[in-house]
């Protein structure tokens, strides 16, 4: 395997022009850091294009079991080269460029259970999101116009994986999406921070979905007044608020509980 000593190699400008959203839509790929990642992007199957180790990388036996049963193309930097588009302080020096998964459409017909993310910003809060979606699904993640991108590098790293097998839909239209979910059978609820009813008030049904809120604005007036219900999450101590990805894992496995 020969060994890439430049920064202003191809490939290595490739994979630095994916942090940047615009290059990641327009070559419908993003990239994974670290072992453990790129390890469960094979085990699930993901469309890995290449993968791009550090020269240390390659003397740890991990790295070289994940060598022999290699099928995608690989390819080997020095140390500093990889520190040059590693976006983890430990990187771990492996790094894979994956192409993007195919969304669903707006026909939620088949789907049981979804979360509706009204422009979550944060990508700890996404990423995080999704992993609970992961864990206490199987559900649909919908984004709208205002969420960061599901493939931001720091989105991507908390997820822990599960952005390779939780389903996206983008939704540009709000309201069509609600609609549309009503069409499909789905009980709509948002989580806002005052109402009168909470999850003891939510009945068992075939679909749900639960929608949460912006951070700092939480679920717009538009899809809270279309929704079925608005729910609160009834705190018994003083904490005045939750973080967002703290209140949408309590929302997501609350609500998990109401499917028939």
């Amino acid at each position: 395997m020969n060994v890439i000593t430049s920064r202003d190699n191809v490939k290595i400008k490739y994979i630095r022009s994916l942090n940047t959203k615009k290059f990641r839509d327009q070559e419908k790929v993003f990239t994974v850091e670290g072992i453990k990642f790129v390890q469960e992007a094979f085990k699930e199957k993901a469309d890995i294009r290449f993968v791009l180790f550090s020269e240390s990388a390659l003397l740890k036996d991990e790295v070289k079991d994940m060598l022999e049963g290699i099928k995608a193309e690989a390819f080997a930097c020095t140390d500093d080269v990889f520190d040059s588009v590693a976006e983890t302080v430990n990187a771990q020096g492996v790094l894979a460029v994956i192409g993007k998964k195919q969304e669903s459409s707006l026909n939620f017909n088949h789907m049981k259970f979804a979360v509706m993310c009204d422009r979550i910003q944060d990508p700890g809060n996404l990423g995080t999101i999704i992993r609970t979606a992961d864990a206490f699904g199987p559900a649909v993640v919908i984004l709208n116009k205002g969420c960061v991108d599901q493939y931001n590098p720091k989105v991507v790293r908390a997820s822990a994986g599960a952005i390779f097998r939780v389903p996206f839909i983008h939704a540009d239209n709000d309201h069509e999406a609600v609609v549309n979910l009503k069409q499909a059978g789905f009980k709509v609820y948002s989580t806002v921070v005052e109402s009168e009813y909470s999850f003891e008030d939510v009945e068992k049904s075939e679909k749900i979905c639960v929608v949460i809120g912006n951070e700092g604005q939480g679920v717009s007036a538009d899809i809270a007044g279309a929704s079925h219900q608005k729910i609160t999450i009834r705190m018994s101590g003083r904490a005045e608020s939750l973080n967002a990805s703290i209140a949408a894992g309590i929302c997501i496995y609350e609500m998990r509980k109401k499917l028939l």
